[in-house]
């Protein structure tokens, strides 16, 4: 039996989930960005959606192994990347408020 690791993945990040291919079988496990409203303490950065196999399963390697390195993987980047987004946003409405060139500006 073999086990996965890491080189054994490839992964795409949108606005809205991680997908991420088990390479040695073009397994593809996706995985979606919690919204506000759900469970985000339980549920981590991402939650599992769904696996399509390519036809083959996991071959030689344990399931439960191969989706757990999966889901590590989409939770690590949506975790970094998604939080990088979210301080750009919430930097952009902090500066909205403000308004540059305004009355009060005045130099004397």
């Amino acid at each position: 039996m073999k086990h996965p690791v890491r080189s054994d993945f490839a992964s795409v990040v949108t606005e809205t989930g991680v997908s991420v291919t088990f390479k040695p079988t073009s397994s593809i496990y996706t995985f979606y960005r919690p919204t506000v409203g759900e469970d985000v303490a339980r549920l981590g950065p991402v939650a599992f959606a769904g696996v399509q196999h390519a036809g083959r399963n996991t071959e030689d390697y344990p399931p439960d192994e191969v989706q757990a390195m999966a889901q590590r993987i989409a939770s690590e980047l949506g975790k970094s990347l998604w939080s990088i987004q979210d301080e750009k946003t919430a930097d952009k409405q902090t500066l909205g408020r403000y308004q540059i060139g305004g009355d009060d500006d005045v130099i004397e």
